[in-house]
């Protein structure tokens, strides 16, 4: 047969055919709910292209968690837990999508590391702990405060000791300048809120 290596009987170009099954993919049409917030589910799914928008319900009221577009992934915590979607995902635009099942993950982590299985559950679990805490703190301008200086903190401490002093300088005075008039909103119309 040519143009196929074999090993132990079996065609290598059939092996590569085994690992790299055909995933499905799906049309969604701008608009469309993809996944709803409370259902259960067992598939993630990898936008190939389009965007679409994350969002819960909390009160009657829609919080927009994100915004997703190409190379993202959304609905993956449902590969992991057996637990109710956290988030609805509505598609902005026309979207081609393709779906990750639960099966797919975990023929993929059962050829990995052991360490890589153990950490993939436990990350999930932060993220699903972060969310929630995120949803449940009140909208205060202290929370608003603190959310700022964490992601500004989590930002420096991410670049290299080059960069910190030109994100200081570009970001600092900015974000201050931002806190006191979001403090001087609330100051001045705090009787209204």
């Amino acid at each position: 047969m040519a143009g196929s290596i074999w090993r132990n009987g079996e065609s290598m170009t059939s092996n590569r055919n085994k690992e790299s099954a055909v995933l499905e993919r799906r049309f969604v049409p701008m608009g469309s709910v993809i996944m709803r917030e409370g259902e259960r589910g067992n598939t993630a799914f990898l936008i190939q292209s389009g965007n679409v928008r994350v969002y819960v319900e909390k009160d009657g009221k829609k919080t927009e968690l994100a915004r997703m577009g190409l190379g993202q992934i959304f609905g993956e915590m449902a590969l992991v837990f057996d637990e109710p979607r956290s988030a609805t995902v509505e598609a902005l635009e026309d979207c081609n999508l393709i779906v990750i099942t639960r099966q797919t993950l975990q023929q993929k982590l059962d050829k990995s590391d052991p360490t890589v299985r153990a950490i993939v559950p436990m990350l999930m679990k932060r993220i699903i702990q972060a969310n929630n805490a995120m949803l449940n703190r009140q909208a205060t301008v202290e929370g608003l405060v603190e959310t700022v200086t964490t992601i500004y903190e989590n930002l420096y401490s991410s670049v290299g000791s080059a960069q910190k002093k030109t994100l200081q300088n570009a970001i600092l005075p900015k974000m201050d300048e931002f806190l006191n008039a979001v403090r001087a909103f609330e100051a001045k119309y705090k009787s209204d809120m």
